[in-house]
């Protein structure tokens, strides 16, 4: 691509004459080039063949010129979705090198044969690449991707950069002396350390952001830093030098050895917290898991850790509704075949490999939403980046190397794996001194349900007042009260909702109730006796 004149250039040399040699047949050529220098054939992802398919659509084009059919594609499934859109546009495509004609069945069988080893050519390429990086791993050579923290690319080799090795170092340090990667992060944002500021190839600028608590486990368990090459969980000598010491090192991993025991406590308990470390309130100040009992009832809670609430509110959300909420929305992604694809659609895939995607993404799913605590917890350390709860939704942040990672395939060295945010609706309400989050429900693009067992509960107490009082229709609701040792006030305000509409009662115990109603609220409300009028006071409308 960097020559003055390219193989590029060549072919489309080659379909402009063709073009000009059909002008009996009213041939136009267009002056646009669709050309995909340095994109792989094997996807649809590609900026000129998007912007092509485009123009077919708003029929700007008739006929598209190939030098030859995998200029096109090198997917069998992929032009399968061309020639649906070039159908509906009345569109066709001419291969100026080969001959064949798409009417006849020969034709067609020609055209799959040339897709079929045009497809072949490209899963053994990558095949060839892929044994390619994995031998030159093993000999420690540094193959692209992400650049670790303390080092820079010079000839395709990791050099030490000496500024930020030193913040690798001190970072590793300062781990010992907290102790914790929490305490860590406080440590490093309260003196102001923050991600090195990277510019890509393409000009896109990254970094330049406070250290996360994904960041510095990665970077503190980081086998690179001592030198190493990793590949597959499997560690080599490398070519480069090493940053920290290997004291220093061990040090660090048998702390965090130490640190992660009670990991496995939090794995054979009966009701885990499965976000701990990962939430976020709306001031971007941790949040940690606690809970209550009520009447022998343990409810379990995230709110702002004690430690950071200076003069803004704390914030609390119900870990139950957090953690389905989270779970069941990246369990949705995985089960999305499209947008699953459209996060990952950087790494080229074989058809093989696309299947074993498919069986992988719908395990994940089945382990989120249904699986243990000691299957969800591994699973979703390994997805989400952070939980960030914000005034009017919560913000998932994951990324495409995260993704990849669950799937159990390797990032492409040339891939940049940008941050994914996936988020879901919810709001704060006041509640005393705090902020609390509500996930309403339910939730539009969801189909998520929150029911409130304790609106659930006042609706089994209305329909056991109204069947007391159908039993005792001789005697007062106060002689009622006292003879089933009930208090006569709370029985008259419950009776006062034996009239609430049927809808609405339904509406509550499926969990689709309005946000902000509860029992407290329902109870004190003076309903009228007409269905729409309460269906409008209540917030159903």
């Amino acid at each position: 691509l960097e020559q003055e004149f390219n193989s590029l250039d060549a072919q489309y040399e080659a379909c402009a004459a063709y073009a000009v040699s059909q002008r009996h047949e009213g041939w136009v050529l267009n002056p646009e080039r669709y050309d995909d220098g340095g994109f792989s054939g094997g996807n649809m992802q590609r900026p000129g063949l998007k912007r092509l398919m485009e123009d077919v659509a708003a029929g700007k084009v008739d006929i598209i010129l190939l030098y030859k059919i995998d200029r096109l594609t090198r997917s069998l499934a992929d032009f399968a979705k061309i020639v649906e859109v070039l159908d509906k546009a009345g569109a066709s495509f001419v291969s100026i090198t080969q001959s064949f004609n798409t009417t006849t069945s020969m034709g067609r069988l020609t055209l799959n044969m040339l897709l079929s080893f045009a497809q072949f050519e490209r899963e053994v390429t990558g095949e060839r690449i892929r044994d390619k990086i994995a031998a030159s791993k093993r000999r420690g050579i540094w193959m692209g991707g992400s650049v670790p923290v303390g080092y820079r690319v010079h000839n395709r080799k990791l050099l030490v950069n000496e500024p930020q090795a030193k913040v690798v170092r001190y970072i590793m340090q300062q781990y010992l002396a907290a102790g914790s990667v929490v305490e860590l992060v406080d440590v490093l944002q309260r003196e102001g350390y923050r991600t090195e500021i990277k510019t890509s190839a393409v000009g896109n600028t990254s970094g330049g952001v406070l250290y996360s608590r994904g960041m510095l486990f990665r970077l503190l368990t980081n086998p690179v830093y001592r030198g190493m090459s990793v590949h597959k969980d499997k560690v080599y000598p490398g070519e480069h030098e090493a940053i920290v010491s290997q004291e220093l090192w061990d040090q660090v991993q048998s702390t965090m050895v130490g640190r992660t025991q009670g990991h496995s406590r939090r794995l054979r308990a009966k009701n885990p917290s499965l976000l701990i470390g990962l939430v976020t309130d709306g001031e971007g100040r941790a949040m940690a898991p606690n809970h209550t009992l009520k009447n022998k009832v343990r409810y379990r809670y995230y709110s702002t850790r004690p430690d950071l609430i200076d003069s803004g509110p704390a914030w609390r959300v119900s870990a139950h509704d957090l953690e389905t909420l989270v779970c069941e929305r990246l369990a949705r992604l995985f089960e999305d075949q499209l947008e699953l694809g459209k996060h990952i659609d950087s790494h080229a895939f074989s058809a093989r490999e696309t299947s074993v995607v498919m069986l992988a993404s719908t395990r994940i799913a089945s382990v989120l939403r249904s699986g243990y605590p000691s299957s969800r917890i591994p699973m979703l350390v390994k997805l989400i980046e952070g939980v960030d709860l914000r005034s009017n939704c919560i913000a998932i942040n994951t990324s495409a190397s995260r993704l990849l990672a669950a799937l159990e395939f390797d990032e492409s060295p040339e891939m940049e794996s940008e941050q994914i945010v996936l988020t879901c609706a919810a709001t704060k309400v006041w509640h005393g001194r705090q902020l609390r989050l509500v996930i309403p429900g339910p939730i539009a693009d969801t189909g998520f349900r929150h029911r409130d067992l304790n609106l659930v509960r006042l609706m089994a107490e209305v329909h056991e007042a109204r069947q007391l009082v159908l039993a005792n229709t001789d005697k007062t609701i106060s002689a009622i009260a006292r003879d089933a040792r009930r208090d006569r006030v709370r029985l008259n305000r419950v009776l006062a909702l034996a009239c609430l509409a049927p809808h609405i009662v339904t509406a509550i115990l499926e969990g689709r109730q309005p946000i902000g109603l509860s029992s407290t609220v329902l109870l004190r409300t003076d309903l009228p006796l007409d269905w729409a009028q309460q269906r409008a006071l209540l917030g159903f409308a």
